[in-house]
């Protein structure tokens, strides 16, 4: 069966766009705190989170998902900073979130799916994180004030344009990874087969 590589030590540059991104994260957590937006800002805190819980969890600063995971995810959740309609970016920063942390579980753990299984793993994380993030919006409507959702019809919506993000999602993924290998340790040998 065909594996995902390992990204156990992606190297010192490759660290060193995760951190920045990991800061730029936190900063964008703090911006949308100060205005107002505490769901936007628990979002961007979530994001920040499976970029630097490996290099956390092995005590190793090195230790980080790739670079592109990094960017995107930073991209994604500064979308409404530049323009970016909130809701799209919300669709985006989810899917940004659960292909993070299935690339987390599959690179840092000692988890092994294939390509394909990854790829629909990433699809159904993303659906379940965006049901989470509807319930995060729900709560923040009735006790914060916000206008996130607006009618039952809009949700209905929401959760199909997610569900659509989500396969998206899983394509991307399943191309990146058939495109790139990942880097590996210098201590661990390549499994027959991976790419």
């Amino acid at each position: 069966m065909e594996r995902l590589g390992s990204l156990s030590r992606g190297g010192r540059a490759n660290a060193a766009v995760a951190w920045v991104s990991v800061g730029a994260l936190g900063a964008v957590a703090v911006a949308s705190a100060l205005a107002g937006d505490l769901p936007w800002s628990l979002l961007a805190l979530a994001l920040a989170a499976p970029v630097a819980a490996p290099a956390v969890a092995d005590r190793d600063p090195t230790a980080t998902v790739p670079w592109p995971l990094a960017v995107v995810s930073v991209a994604t959740v500064a979308g409404p900073w530049v323009g970016v309609p909130a809701e799209i970016a919300g669709y985006l920063a989810v899917a940004a979130f659960a292909t993070t942390a299935v690339v987390d579980l599959v690179a840092f753990t000692s988890v092994g799916l294939s390509r394909r299984f990854a790829a629909a793993f990433v699809a159904l994380t993303t659906m379940a994180a965006q049901a989470v993030w509807t319930v995060v919006q729900f709560y923040a409507d009735r006790w914060l004030g916000t206008g996130y959702l607006g009618s039952k019809a809009e949700l209905q919506w929401d959760l199909v344009a997610a569900t659509a993000v989500a396969v998206a999602a899983g394509v991307a993924f399943l191309w990146y990874g058939s495109r790139f290998e990942y880097a590996r340790s210098s201590n661990e040998p390549a499994r027959p087969g991976s790419t």
